[in-house]
């Protein structure tokens, strides 16, 4: 990244293109209709990479409980999206691309509608947008090449004035809807890679989402009632209880994953994975979020799901969206009826789905 970012800019600003992306292409279809589901995140390895272009790592999977239809196909001049963010990307891929055209438009059929909620709604977007587009053109990127232009243009909307910013990303959400399966993301210092991902054929998932007039513990609530992790309020939380966290579990994490988990994830044990999960919550999201959320109710929730026989459940990312996975569609129909009979004051729209689907894209 530029020395001369500047903390808001507007769209086709600020873009990040590397030599090896120059291609020449042009539209090959009618259109590209993209659905892409949901993101859930597991934990980030190192929060002192947490930064615009860096990453972090992490682990994650996809739910289709929640999701994106994004429609591509060319349209009347100066008609390009209705989102900023879209905006941006179109004019990054066209300039990788060398299309002169100002002729590209994005219609979003269906979003994910809780922002901010540990989702994934820019993250999902935003690859959808990219990997949409590169099929619309015929595909000159390879799926290991369309990652790596998504996480080093993550940019989130701003809430005003149509301004983006560059946001903190893992890279975990991307690899997600990319590959399927449980993806492990290895933080880097100068980037994250994709590493290697555990097919979840069978795998069912659970999520809902924190009510936050009653789930916000005190320190999210000095920010104003309701506050949500985002923007300013996010950077600074990032800076001040995230590093304060990895300086205290962050080496037990790390240590664990590479000698416990990561062994299971290469050696495709969906079982082990799962299982192990539990012990990460003791160093990661569940253990990072308390304070920022009230940690007596994430102690419960996680103990409660633990106990009625979930394989594995957390908070999503920086939440508060709550997720839990099972092995049966009717174990994760018992967690969510649940969830709705003891934690309903905290959470609510709690959804069934499958977890672990790539996105797909229809040509016509």
């Amino acid at each position: 990244m530029s020395e001369q970012v500047q903390r808001f800019f507007n769209p086709g600003e600020q873009l990040n293109i590397h030599q090896s992306w120059s291609r020449e292409a042009s539209p090959q279809y009618e259109s590209a209709e993209v659905w892409i589901p949901g993101r859930l995140h597991f934990g980030v390895l190192n929060f002192s990479h947490m930064s615009p272009g860096l990453g972090g790592g992490g682990v994650g999977i996809s739910t289709d409980t929640v999701g994106y239809k994004v429609k591509i196909s060319k349209n009347e001049p100066e008609n390009r999206c209705d989102i900023a963010s879209g905006r941006h990307l179109i004019e990054l891929f066209c300039q990788c691309v060398n299309y002169k055209g100002n002729d590209i438009h994005i219609e979003l059929e269906k979003l994910i509608e809780h922002k901010h909620s540990g989702f994934g709604s820019n993250v999902s977007f935003n690859t959808a947008v990219i990997a949409g587009l590169n099929a619309f053109f015929g595909s000159p990127y390879s799926v290991q090449e369309v990652w790596d232009i998504v996480t080093q243009n993550y940019i989130e909307n701003a809430s005003t004035n149509g301004k983006l910013y560059f946001g903190l990303d893992t890279g975990v959400g991307e690899a997600c809807f990319l590959y399927g399966g449980i993806v492990w993301i290895q933080a880097d210092a100068t980037n994250s890679r994709f590493v290697t991902n555990v097919p979840t054929d069978n795998l069912w998932v659970v999520t809902t989402v924190g009510n936050r007039a009653n789930l916000n513990g005190e320190l999210l609530e000095s920010y104003g009632q309701g506050a949500a992790l985002s923007e300013d309020v996010e950077t600074q939380l990032v800076a001040e209880h995230f590093m304060a966290c990895e300086q205290k579990y962050g080496q037990k994490l790390r240590k664990f994953m590479h000698q416990d988990f990561f062994p299971a994830l290469l050696s495709q044990d969906l079982d082990t994975v799962l299982e192990l999960g539990w012990e990460m919550n003791k160093f990661s999201n569940i253990k990072v979020l308390e304070g920022i959320y009230k940690s007596e109710v994430l102690q419960n929730l996680n103990s409660c799901l633990l106990q009625h026989g979930a394989s594995y459940a957390g908070m999503s990312s920086a939440g508060p969206g709550y997720f839990a996975l099972a092995d049966s569609k009717e174990k994760a129909l018992e967690l969510a009826e649940l969830i709705e009979k003891e934690f309903s004051p905290y959470f609510s729209d709690v959804c069934v789905g499958r977890a672990g689907k790539k996105l797909s894209i229809t040509l016509k």
